[in-house]
């Protein structure tokens, strides 16, 4: 009887055990941040949209994970498709939590959005401090209220657990989430080192409401070599070009002429406002127009929104940038506050054609406009 008893305690202890160690296997299997499961060779392509780089326009980012410095950080070949025009270089991602710690200048001005859109999350989750794809709160925003960050977080966000496709993948994700003013969703997936995919709103509570950040995976997998992303045809620009505002307050239409600018010519400039939705602002506001040639301002001045032009010259072809500037009241807990909002353009500067070749052009269409007339006259000959 005494052996029985014996084995049958160590049987329940053997249990209890064994349900202990799969307990905390399942704890180990349920917790993320951002890098988990990275390895060296690994890459991801994602399109990004982020409000506060040229009002949203759309990124290609392809990250290759190389290699590891002396503090075993991740030194990461990062190339990035921006309006055709492609930059490679290389960016150090923290061990901890994949935010970028520093960049070569060919993609130094990538790396605040890559931190604002695919690490962001790192600001809550790192690998010493791993949080559970369980509902849970992972932090609280530091805006007023706290309002809260995590798995389940605001009440509103009834799903936590879906099945999204991306990179032509099925993925068992769980949503991060909070809400400001509407909810903003992170789709994360075990084991894999960065977010599926996000759609994130504007600290806003004024409608409408812009998505202040979106982003989607694209490709993935392990390559012996950086992944460089090809250059595709820039598209030159027509006016007018419509754009919101980095912080949503207004819409800004900007026009130009003439509408194929080259080298050496004069343009002229002007800008008009909106509010949110789309109502013209009165002719009285105020706004400032500044324009970028390469890095150097060639022009700074304040208008009235009553399309008032104003007149530059570029002396180079390539992208050029404008900026619109207008202040703008922002509301925060302590009451009312002034801040500057800026909506950028990039229009392009075509090369000058060659007196050759416009003379090769004109001599074509002094033809066909010879060739048109005889043919018009055959024609009216034949009918009367």
């Amino acid at each position: 009887m005494k052996r029985v008893t014996t084995y049958v305690a160590v049987m329940i202890l053997t249990a209890v055990l064994s349900i202990s160690s799969l307990v905390t296997v399942a704890d180990a299997q349920s917790t993320w941040y951002p890098g988990k499961g990275a390895e060296l060779g690994t890459y991801f392509v994602y399109t990004i949209r982020d409000l506060e780089y040229e009002s949203g326009r759309e990124l290609e980012i392809a990250i290759w994970l190389g290699s590891r410095d002396d503090q075993g950080n991740w030194v990461a070949d990062v190339s990035v498709n921006d309006a055709g025009s492609v930059s490679n270089g290389k960016m150090v991602l923290s061990s901890i939590n994949m935010q970028p710690q520093s960049a070569e200048p060919s993609v130094s001005k990538y790396r605040a959005i890559v931190q604002r859109t695919l690490t962001w999350l790192g600001d809550f989750a790192n690998s010493a401090d791993p949080k559970p794809l369980a509902p849970s709160a992972w932090g609280r925003l530091a805006i007023t209220g706290g309002v809260p960050v995590g798995v389940g977080a605001p009440a509103s966000l009834q799903v936590t657990n879906e099945q999204v496709t991306a990179a032509n993948t099925p993925w068992n994700t769980t949503i991060v989430g909070f809400r400001y003013a509407k909810d903003s969703k992170i789709w994360v997936a075990e084991n894999f080192p960065l977010p599926i995919k996000a759609e994130v709103y504007a600290f806003r509570t004024e409608e409408p409401i812009p998505v202040q950040y979106s982003f989607e995976l694209k490709r993935f997998g392990r390559s012996d070599k950086p992944i460089e992303l090809t250059p595709s045809v820039v598209e030159i620009p027509k006016p007018p070009l419509e754009k919101l505002s980095s912080n949503g307050s207004v819409y800004v239409l900007l026009y130009w002429g003439p509408q194929t600018i080259m080298p050496g010519q004069d343009v002229q400039f002007a800008a008009q406002l909106y509010d949110p939705s789309k109502r013209p602002l009165r002719d009285t506001e105020r706004y400032t127009i500044e324009i970028f040639d390469g890095d150097k301002s060639i022009l700074r001045q304040e208008l009235s929104n009553n399309l008032q032009p104003v007149t530059v010259r570029f002396e180079s072809e390539g992208t050029k940038r404008v900026v619109v500037s207008y202040l703008t009241s922002f509301r925060t807990g302590e009451g009312e506050t002034k801040i500057v909002d800026k909506t950028e353009f990039n229009i392009v500067v075509v090369p000058e054609f060659p007196l050759g070749v416009m003379a090769i052009v004109a001599s074509i269409m002094a033809v066909m406009i010879a060739v048109t007339r005889g043919r018009l006259g055959s024609i009216l000959h034949r009918q009367f």
